[in-house]
């Protein structure tokens, strides 16, 4: 028997890298008609997307177990059993208030200010993950040409504030 090795620390996640990797597979699956599955990325594309305009702008972290949280901004976690108060940043739709509070923050100039021109409707109110077990009735053309819409314009939001040099990390 040999000594088991302790678990390195996996890498940061790639959030940015992440979005781009979803979106495009929604698109694929949208054109093939693949339309719980294209729901499903275009959602876990732009809830990569919130991440990384938080983490790359808006001054959220992640913590010593690479999970996505904001160091002055608390939230009404519901997803649990009894809703508590927290930092850390969770999933979508509930994720969108994360992206609103902390944008409105900065809201004076900045990156705050070119990322609250997103936050006026949260597209994915009626997104939930575990609609990828759903049998697809529900997902009209016009619910994911909306979500894929709203990843679309967080990727490109964010890859613009890269271009204009407002990160809050290196």
């Amino acid at each position: 028997m040999t000594a088991s090795t302790p678990l390195a620390t996996p890498p940061p996640p790639a959030f940015a890298t992440a979005s781009r990797n979803h979106y495009r597979a929604a698109t694929l699956a949208a054109e093939k008609n693949l339309r719980i599955s294209a729901d499903h990325l275009a959602g876990l594309a732009a809830e990569c997307a919130v991440k990384a305009i938080l983490i790359d702008f808006l001054g959220s972290r992640l913590d010593v177990w690479n999970k996505p949280e904001h160091p002055e901004v608390k939230y009404l976690d519901r997803s649990r059993k009894k809703p508590q108060w927290t930092n850390k940043h969770g999933h979508l739709p509930e994720l969108w208030e994360h992206l609103t509070a902390v944008a409105h923050r900065r809201r004076g100039g900045g990156p705050g200010a070119l990322f609250t021109q997103l936050i006026w409707n949260n597209p994915f109110a009626g997104w939930d993950v575990g609609d990828r077990y759903c049998d697809g009735t529900a997902l009209t053309d016009t619910v994911i040409d909306r979500h894929l819409k709203a990843a679309y314009d967080l990727i490109a939001a964010h890859e613009q504030a890269s271009i204009l040099g407002t990160r809050t990390r290196a």
